[in-house]
Formats: structure tokens, C-alpha cells, sequence
């Protein structure tokens, strides 16, 4: 069947959606690690049987800056 992803809002990233029920988490924007380190990122799927079966997964993102040393 379908399953449907999401990710909480307001963050720098969005799901991209690949071949069949496969999803990226990719940047929505640029990010400035000065400003935010971590991500800690829940990506939500569910599908459209009934019951409706759903799961849940968070991904802790570290952000690096390409100017460190």
C-alpha cells in the first residue's frame, strides 16, 4: 500500500521522495551551525489500510562547519 512520510515543521530539511515508498531528508535551506549544532529530526510514516499502522524514527543530525580547521 501507500505510505505517506512526514517530517515536524519548521525545520531546515524535507523529504524528498525517491522510487516506490523510498524518502531522502534533505536540506530545505542552508544551514549555519554557528547558529544550530544538532538536529534532532522525527520522521513520522503511516499508511492508508485500516487499521491505519504508523512508526515513528528520529534521526540526530550533527551539523559541520567547512571553515573550521
Amino acid at each position: 500500500g501507500e505510505v505517506r512520510c512526514s517530517l515536524d515543521k519548521d525545520i531546515p530539511f524535507r523529504l524528498r521522495s525517491s522510487q516506490g515508498n523510498y524518502y531522502s531528508v534533505v536540506t530545505a535551506r542552508e544551514l549555519d551551525r554557528e547558529q544550530v549544532s544538532e538536529y534532532n529530526v522525527t520522521v513520522r510514516a503511516a499508511d492508508g489500510g485500516s487499521p491505519a499502522l504508523q512508526s515513528s524514527a528520529v534521526l540526530a543530525l550533527r551539523v559541520l562547519d567547512v571553515n573550521d580547521n
